[in-house]
């Protein structure tokens, strides 16, 4: 039997010797086009529901909710330059215009560990209250540092010559610190704690002098989704930021929820 089952096996090594050698030479595979490479242009957008759009320590919605929205046109030049344009809006509830749109432009560089973003925004106030447009510009500065993969730190500097169009030099000194929190909440919900310590200084007297502003809170991240939860205070006098019989600048809490993504984010 065993005799039976090796020349079965022999003829049959025998039948297959020419194509198994064949199937042994080299054959010239099909051209595979490279993956090509990744646009360097992505738009990111977002919106959110805040109930109260506070900016350097003042209610600019007069203590109630602000709905806001954004996008951002991004060219990256490699991995160290991206350059941006873009458009941010919110509602107003004040004495002096309804909303504000945000124009903005320029560019972020990265060097391993540190960052900086510097450009110029405009404010636009539409159909102002007041005869004369409050509307201006500003140029900025932040860079940033990544201490750990749990501690950034930052700073801002923004400010110009023509502070709500008033002819006066204005400018706005911060440092800033976000501590990304080990993992606890379920479904990769990521939680940092933040907070900014500010300082605002005019040249001449706008009616509100110098003064200090300060935030912390906590926010929670899922995908695309954020929300924020923060204290703000500073140490203006209800005199200096009282208008039409609401204290603008004093202790608050405030909530916001974010949505916040790419187009390349969604492909």
């Amino acid at each position: 039997m065993n005799k039976v089952v090796l020349s079965v096996v022999a003829a049959l090594a025998v039948s297959t010797a020419a194509p198994a050698f064949a199937a042994d030479m080299p054959v010239k595979g099909k051209y595979m086009a490279p993956a090509p490479a990744p646009s360097p242009w992505d738009i990111a957008f977002g919106t959110a529901f805040t109930t109260d759009y506070v900016l350097r320590g003042i209610s600019q919605s007069n203590s109630k909710p602000a709905v806001q929205g954004y996008f951002e046109g991004r060219y990256t030049i490699n991995d160290m330059i991206t350059l941006y344009a873009g458009l941010w809006g919110s509602s107003l509830s004040t004495n002096t215009a309804n909303a504000e749109f945000d124009a903005s432009g320029g560019a972020r560089f990265t060097f391993g560990k540190f960052g900086l973003d510097i450009g110029y925004v405009y404010y636009y106030y539409p159909n102002p209250v007041a005869v004369t447009s409050i509307s201006y510009g500003e140029f900025y500065a932040k860079p940033s540092v990544a201490l750990t993969n749990w501690l950034t730190i930052g700073g801002v500097v923004i400010g110009g010559d023509d502070f709500g169009n008033t002819g006066n030099n204005a400018w706005y000194y911060a440092g800033n610190a976000t501590v990304t929190l080990p993992p606890f909440l379920p479904a990769g919900i990521v939680t940092s704690i933040s907070g900014e310590l500010g300082r605002q200084t005019f040249a001449t007297a706008v009616g509100v002098p110098d003064y200090t502003t300060w935030n912390i809170g906590v926010a929670f991240n899922y995908k695309a989704i954020t929300l924020d939860l923060r204290y703000h205070d500073s140490d203006l006098a209800a005199v200096n930021c009282t208008v039409a019989g609401s204290v603008l600048c004093d202790e608050r809490f405030v909530a916001t929820l974010k949505f916040d993504t790419t187009l390349s984010a969604l492909k």
